[in-house]
């Protein structure tokens, strides 16, 4: 009996709905942060539409932990300033994620970095920076939206290697991280631009559109504790 409840648990652990690992963390828990561009929001919270892209005033209802981060419109853009979360993974290919409220043309992207001095963040399309877009690309305009969406981590033509268009095909660009402690800095480029949530994955099949991504980091965990304490009892 106990040979055929550990086999069945093996065939679990590797088992492709479980076999892949995830981290994820809310917006607003960033680990320091530079400038005053980012702000924390509470929701609901009023945000001023843009008028020039035919935006109307809209209110955000809900988000992850019922907070979120980001500017208003009018905030003006650029600026230099940062947030940064510092995290740990085991080496992979890493497939990032972040979801976002991107209304506009002129509401829709922020830079980003991994594993850099603080120093060496900028509000500028050079060097280490890359420019992470939201339905940028001409062709997936028409899915702009004051909804949350997620959107997996792209570049504009930074060293990354997978343009917006490129991340929404069928092999999409992972990001190669090695063991050990890593910081993503987010800097700012648009006002407007709302971020809620960062989730990461080795799964490139992945899709938090189609599947809540704490479900999963949930089903994950369980299975993990429950083997855990299986195997203690033999």
């Amino acid at each position: 009996m106990r040979t055929f409840i550990l086999l069945a648990m093996l065939s679990l652990i590797v088992s492709p709905a479980f076999a892949q690992k995830y981290i994820s963390w809310e917006a607003e828990n960033f680990n320091d942060s530079n400038g005053a561009k980012f702000e924390v929001f509470d929701v609901p919270t009023d945000h001023p539409g843009n008028a020039a892209e035919s935006v109307d005033d809209y209110t955000v209802t809900e988000a992850s932990g019922g907070k979120y981060i980001g500017s208003h419109n009018g905030a003006t853009n650029d600026g230099g300033d940062w947030v940064k979360y510092e995290f740990t993974v085991e080496a992979d290919d890493w497939h990032f994620w972040g979801r976002v409220i991107a209304p506009s043309v002129g509401d829709n992207s922020c830079y980003w970095v991994f594993d850099v001095a603080d120093g060496d963040v900028t509000s500028t399309n050079d060097g280490p920076m890359n420019i992470w877009d939201f339905f940028e690309v001409e062709s997936l305009r028409v899915n702009y939206t004051t909804d949350w969406v997620w959107f997996r981590l792209n570049t504009r033509d930074g060293p990354f290697e997978g343009t917006e268009l490129v991340q929404h095909g069928d092999d999409p660009v992972p990001v190669e991280l090695d063991d050990g402690d890593h910081t993503l800095y987010i800097a700012h480029r648009e006002d407007g631009t709302y971020i809620d949530k960062i989730f990461a994955t080795t799964d490139v099949e992945f899709n938090p559109n189609e599947t809540d991504p704490q479900t999963a980091v949930e089903a994950q965990n369980k299975l993990t504790t429950t083997w855990g304490s299986l195997k203690s009892g033999f």
